[in-house]
């Protein structure tokens, strides 16, 4: 995917002035999506990542900076903001938001270490008793309140129709008494750091952060790090639950609605990539990357239900 602000040496020292950054010993750019720009760079500072922002408005990129401080005060390990001289959580550079962050070393796995999912699910469990600050979104990137945008641009042709198939089986299973918690939304593999020797993994970009069902984090977890060839890989779902529960316990109402919440992950996921890649920013390469969550969907939903009883007692 093309990258949205390719920069020169000259722009990048432009946008460092105002954190003191003077002196750039290499610059690497960094893939990602179509919603940022990431450099990696080494400064006289250290090893940091600038991220400018290409679809968020400069409020959003304000709302995510004070969501990092806020993490960061409550002992949570993730991304750490460099401010301004003039103490300013975010610069503004043509126009975008830009924000300065310490790089964490490590790598991304596509297909994490079965002994980190534990630590994972502990990590997302911490979360999720970390009070919510009251900017948190309460609708999601891919919630169910925004299906129905697939109509601005593709109503009625077969996705949009099972979707709203797929949405009509989901909003049975969103119950009242499913509690509500500070959760992340977006935890795959892409969004986890592990360090070289493999020994710990920090949750990353929360800039979808929403105050919203502490089961889609979970299920989310499970779609993005325990799916393999359109099904569930149970064992590895059962160590996410497993770090889980002994940080905070699955109510029965989150452990009756874990497989429709499943199928809520993915489809959620589903109908985002579509959008975004058919509509908001299309990609001839990544317009059809939809059909492997929409496939997981159909999947899952069709896995007979013992199977998820069983996974909380692996």
């Amino acid at each position: 995917m093309a990258h949205n602000s390719v920069l020169s040496n000259n722009e990048i020292l432009e946008i460092l002035k105002p954190y003191s950054i003077f002196i750039i010993k290499n610059i690497k750019i960094l893939d990602g999506g179509s919603e940022n720009t990431n450099y990696k760079i080494d400064s006289e500072i250290g090893m940091i990542v600038l991220t400018i922002s290409e679809q968020k408005s400069i409020n959003e990129t304000l709302d995510l900076s004070k969501l990092l401080v806020y993490l960061k005060n409550n002992l949570f390990e993730t991304s750490e903001i460099i401010f301004t001289t003039d103490n300013k959580s975010i610069s503004i550079f043509k126009g975008k938001p830009v924000m300065v962050k310490r790089f964490i070393k490590g790598k991304i796995m596509s297909d994490l270490p079965n002994h980190l999912l534990e630590k994972i699910g502990a990590d997302t469990a911490t979360l999720h008793k970390i009070k919510p600050p009251d900017f948190l979104r309460e609708i999601m990137w891919c919630g169910i309140e925004r299906f129905n945008e697939v109509e601005e641009y593709a109503l009625n042709s077969s996705f949009d129709i099972w979707l709203k198939n797929t949405g009509i089986y989901i909003d049975k299973h969103i119950t009242s008494d499913l509690p509500k918690a500070f959760i992340h939304t977006d935890i795959f593999a892409s969004n986890i750091i592990v360090n070289d020797k493999q020994t710990k993994s920090t949750i990353m970009d929360f800039e979808e952060a929403s105050y919203y069902y502490k089961l889609f984090d979970v299920a989310i977890l499970i779609v993005g790090l325990c799916s393999k060839d359109d099904t569930i890989d149970f064992l590895r779902a059962s160590l996410i639950l497993k770090g889980y529960t002994a940080v905070t316990k699955l109510i029965n109402a989150e452990k009756q609605a874990l497989q429709p919440f499943i199928v809520y992950a993915a489809a959620g996921v589903a109908f985002w990539r579509h959008k975004n890649f058919n509509y908001i920013a299309p990609d001839q390469n990544l317009k059809n990357s939809y059909l492997k969550m929409k496939n997981l969907a159909d999947k899952v939903r069709d896995i007979p239900a013992s199977h998820f009883k069983l996974v909380h007692s692996m």
